[in-house]
Order: C-alpha cells, then structure tokens, then sequence
C-alpha cells in the first residue's frame, strides 16, 4: 500500500511493479509503472509513502 499526501487529500493505491487499485482520486494512476506514477505525484508535488500491513 502507497499512501499519497497532497495539501487537500491522503489518498492509497496499492502496487505490485503496475498500479492496480487506487482511491478514485488517484484513477489515473493505474495502470502507470511504479516509475510512471511516482514521476507523476513527484511533478504535482505531492508526498508518498509505503505503508506496512499489519500482522
């Protein structure tokens, strides 16, 4: 899990090399490559996070 940090939303999408799922915020991220969205939410400015699962 990623989690997005914008000044007007926290948002999550979840990654396995491709983005599969996303908050409906983030739509036009799946599909991208890791290196696709992460070059995207760099250019807007945003902040991401892997987030660990629980046991």
């Amino acid at each position: 899990m990623v989690r997005v940090v914008a000044p007007h939303f926290v948002a999550g999408l979840e990654t396995d090399g491709t983005v599969r799922r996303a908050a409906p915020i983030l739509k036009k991220l799946v599909g991208m490559t890791d290196a696709q969205a992460r070059a995207f939410i760099a250019s807007k400015g945003w902040r991401a996070s892997i987030v660990e699962k629980s046991p």
